[in-house]
């Protein structure tokens, strides 16, 4: 006796595929490794102002708080949105771009890259 004699094989999964090109649909399983090479030098850029965003928070509470003075709660939402906005931004360029080629998803990060820049100078000139 073998053991097929009775068992059908189960047929594989169509790849999913863009109706505009007919080619396979990128996502995050298709991303490539230049589209997380892509993603991972961004990265780095937006931890850039990440980091500025959370060395201010501390610095200017630590800095409050040295001289007595009460940190409001519109300093505290200013603060907390500089040290939010490049991740907020980030993971929105990385899920725009998941569907995107390469040179695409480079402008798509490197114009969220350019608003965090805008708007972290914005909440830096606030407070």
């Amino acid at each position: 006796m073998t053991t097929a004699s009775g068992a059908t094989a189960k047929p594989a999964k169509p790849a999913k595929t863009d109706p505009a090109t007919g080619s396979p649909k990128r996502g995050f399983r298709t991303y490539g490794r230049s589209g997380w090479a892509v993603a991972l030098v961004f990265a780095f850029l937006y931890a850039y102002h990440l980091w500025g965003g959370v060395a201010n928070l501390l610095g200017v509470v630590s800095s409050f708080s040295s001289f007595g003075v009460d940190v409001t709660g519109g300093i505290w939402a200013l603060l907390i949105a500089y040290a939010a906005v490049p991740l907020l931004v980030y993971v929105a360029a990385l899920l725009v771009g998941r569907t995107l080629s390469t040179g695409a998803r480079i402008v798509v990060f490197a114009v969220g890259f350019a608003v965090v820049s805008v708007i972290s100078q914005d909440l830096l000139t606030l407070s």
